[in-house]
């Protein structure tokens, strides 16, 4: 940190503020060597302290730290070693974890209900990347009018027209221009940015690529948070594999545009998935939320024109542009067109993630996917720490969709990206 502060002609105080504002370089987190996740999804599951006591019997307790949350939340038990994720019975072996320190991966249902959009077998990378060949041939406001028509929505809360921000940036005058992944998905009961970066990695970075084409820019920078490593790893491989297939770099496929994605492996801060706030953690400044106007689209990244939007949104573009964004038009209800990924944690009896078209009833969700609960619940968190409790007597109630439907009960914008139950107790809760 002194050498930076010197290399860069700053306080000793402002590199340090920055630094220790991050859950893994914060000094009282130093030296720790094995993490349990504490998010609200595995809190409720109960199964954490058990587990803690079972590490407490392989690691010395000034090595055991927290880590929220690991997307581990369809079996919870979840714990970061060496690098890796675990969850499950993992806690069993553990005495062979420490001493291979090798992978144990999750499974999990992941299915559509619907159209199958972003859960869609992949078709191989030839076939896959086509409409990238035959995007290339066309205008970015071709592609731009497509996106219009298809009115896809920012998948990470908000619902903010999707083809709106690309046009603001795009007429934004500058040379460098930015597109960023927010990658950081840290709200508990949500693994559906890491489903897509992991199983589906191509519709995440073909997705970026076109969007980068759409509003000029060249440089693509992923976000992603420290707490999914194994989404680091497959996001690297990923690139790799299309970089020697050539459709990545400067003059891909002969077209004249050039691309490129920088990865960023966030250190833990819950707040980066607000976009300024990301934006000013990429620029190595104290990640904190910036005032607005001026908006990312005119001054972003560097001050310079930047796009933001999450996986989900960036990952639907490929089949926009391949089918027609009337095709995507037709998929939902209303002004909530597509699908949603949306996730169901440990408490249900068939936990997994589900693509459901827009305006499905959160009934179908709950107890024809999800199998109904494990045990009697009385409220459903969904959407994160941001999010809203909702009663489980208001559930026929609800759509997946962007409107509030029922303001008395959900005054906020409905986010269902990860559902868990919450246990209360056992008198009324008002």
């Amino acid at each position: 940190m002194e050498r930076l502060a010197q290399q860069f002609l700053i306080g000793d105080a402002n590199v340090y503020s920055s630094v220790t504002f991050y859950d893994f370089l914060r000094p009282e987190n130093q030296g720790k060597k094995v993490y349990v996740c504490n998010g609200s999804a595995c809190l409720t599951a109960g199964t954490q302290d058990a587990m803690t006591q079972k590490l407490g019997e392989h690691f010395p307790a000034d090595e055991i730290g927290n880590m929220c949350c690991l997307g581990r939340c369809h079996e919870n038990h979840a714990f970061n070693y060496a690098g890796n994720n675990y969850s499950g019975q993992a806690i069993e072996q553990i005495a062979a974890i420490k001493s291979d320190k090798k992978a144990r991966p999750d499974t999990y249902c992941a299915k559509a209900h619907g159209t199958p959009v972003l859960t869609a077998e992949f078709p191989g990378l030839e076939a896959f990347y086509q409409v990238l060949i035959d995007s290339l041939k066309k205008s970015p406001d071709d592609l731009l009018a497509e996106l219009k028509t298809s009115g896809l929505r920012g998948r990470g809360g908000a619902g903010f027209p999707t083809a709106f921000k690309f046009e603001s940036c795009k007429n934004t005058p500058g040379d460098i221009k930015f597109l960023v992944c927010n990658a950081d998905e840290g709200d508990p009961g949500a693994y559906s940015d890491r489903y897509i970066m992991e199983e589906r990695p191509h519709s995440l970075l073909l997705g970026m690529i076109l969007a980068g084409y759409i509003i000029g820019a060249r440089h693509g920078v992923l976000y992603i948070r420290g707490e999914y490593p194994e989404s680091i790893r497959a996001q690297r491989a990923a690139i790799a594999e299309i970089r020697q297939a050539g459709y990545l770099g400067d003059n891909i496929l002969g077209s004249g545009f050039s691309f490129d994605f920088k990865i960023i492996e966030a250190q833990g801060a819950y707040i980066c998935g607000e976009e300024t706030a990301l934006l000013s953690s990429i620029e190595g400044q104290r990640p904190e939320v910036r005032v607005r106007p001026p908006y990312p689209t005119q001054q972003g990244l560097f001050n310079q024109p930047t796009v933001v939007n999450n996986v989900e949104t960036l990952a639907c573009i490929p089949f926009i542009l391949q089918n027609g964004g009337a095709t995507y038009a037709a998929i939902g209800r209303g002004r909530s067109t597509g699908t949603k990924l949306v996730c169901l944690d440990g408490h249900f009896n068939q936990p997994g993630l589900y693509e459901v078209d827009m305006g499905t009833p959160l009934a179908t969700v709950v107890h024809e996917l999800g199998g109904g609960f494990r045990h009697p619940a009385k409220a459903m968190h969904i959407g994160g720490p941001l999010g809203g409790l909702v009663p489980v007597h208001k559930i026929d109630d609800l759509t997946v969709d962007f409107g509030v439907v029922c303001p008395k009960w959900f005054p906020a914008r409905p986010r269902l990206r990860g559902v868990h139950p919450r246990r209360l107790p056992a008198d009324p809760v008002h």
